[in-house]
């Protein structure tokens, strides 16, 4: 039976709604079709912001973003992180099928201007630290607006309150997972026996026999979205507009009719990420540096200390040779005094 393993994921992306574009699988191939096609100086300069233990593999931290949210993953320090909920997604009005950024992304805050704003900050920042949160924000956020219920309509949270059924399950589930791991999971079952690195393989594939160019314009991404959920996502087997108000029940000629979509959406997005960082390593090493690398305070507190402990080292040893060479002193003055 289909998606039964992935049911349960459905209860954490109703609890965590809008922000798990294409699921762990989606985001990770994304990311390493991007790095496939890395060139120059662009393989080291992003293993040297990869965990050492990744060994250089990017596509592990590509669900880093989602991952910060959950208080199962980050129990520690979820809450610090709920400002970057509302980044990884655009709302419009219900039904508008029409963007408008300073209705929609007010000072930047939706996907669109956190993509624009963590590019600008891979090649300005100096921090180290700084850097990978930017890398990592930035492969996450460009595979989610690849999804394209991550432009999604207001009043249901970009499909994630149209509610139903999907493959003759019996649980429900909800449009926007559906898009993010739903369609992907059956197509790994039906054609790849759940095996995502032969799926990896197709889709790499699917893009290096593909010879479109692709540019850096996310504004038009965004405009493709929208045409997208308003000509064919919220349509059903019977061409019904889905909404949150009843229940779907969807199933074959669904899936058959927006695989193709998803998939052609991976390649496009890790083409684009490819392209993307590929440049970014290009302007990095063409700008000339203003700023020397800076020690951080953990670094720096830990210097002083140990130049105190050497320091106090020094004058110890200085104090007990003193008080040594009195002590000789002192018992060479009595050993000439009994001499006499």
């Amino acid at each position: 039976m289909f998606l039964t393993h992935w049911l349960l994921l459905a209860l954490f992306c109703d609890t965590y709604p809008h922000v798990n574009g294409w699921g762990r699988v989606g985001h990770s191939i994304t990311v390493r079709l991007a790095q496939s096609q890395l060139v120059d100086s662009a393989p080291e300069w992003i293993r040297s912001l990869t965990p050492w233990h990744w060994n250089g593999n990017l596509s592990a931290m590509s669900s880093w973003a989602d991952s910060i949210l959950s208080e199962n993953n980050n129990p520690t320090g979820y809450a610090n992180w709920q400002w970057s909920r509302i980044l990884h997604y655009v709302n419009i009005p219900d039904l508008s099928c029409d963007y408008q950024p300073e209705r929609d992304c007010i000072n930047d805050q939706c996907i669109l201007g956190a993509i624009k704003n963590y590019t600008k900050r891979l090649v300005t920042e100096h921090d180290h630290i700084q850097q990978e949160e930017a890398l990592y924000f930035l492969i996450h956020f460009l595979g989610d607006i690849h999804q394209p219920l991550h432009t999604g309509f207001r009043g249901d949270r970009g499909g994630n309150s149209v509610v139903g059924t999907f493959m003759n399950e019996t649980s429900r589930t909800n449009l926007h997972f559906l898009w993010d791991v739903g369609l992907i999971e059956v197509r790994l079952e039906k054609d790849f026996q759940q095996n995502t690195s032969l799926y990896y393989d197709y889709i790499y594939q699917l893009m290096i026999n593909q010879t479109s160019q692709i540019d850096d314009n996310l504004e038009q991404l965004n405009e493709q979205n929208i045409n997208l959920i308003c000509s064919q996502i919220y349509f059903d087997e019977n061409n019904v507009t889905m909404n949150a108000s009843t229940n779907f029940t969807l199933g074959e000629i669904y899936y058959q009719r927006n695989i193709p979509i998803v998939e052609q959406r991976l390649v496009d997005g890790g083409r684009r990420l490819g392209v993307l960082l590929n440049r970014l390593a290009k302007t990095r090493s063409q700008q000339p540096s203003d700023k020397k690398p800076k020690l951080c305070s953990g670094t720096i507190a830990l210097i002083v200390i140990l130049c105190l402990e050497g320091v106090l080292a020094i004058v110890g040893g200085v104090l007990i040779w003193l008080r040594f060479k009195n002590k000789l002193s002192t018992t060479y003055s009595i050993s000439e005094f009994s001499k006499t």
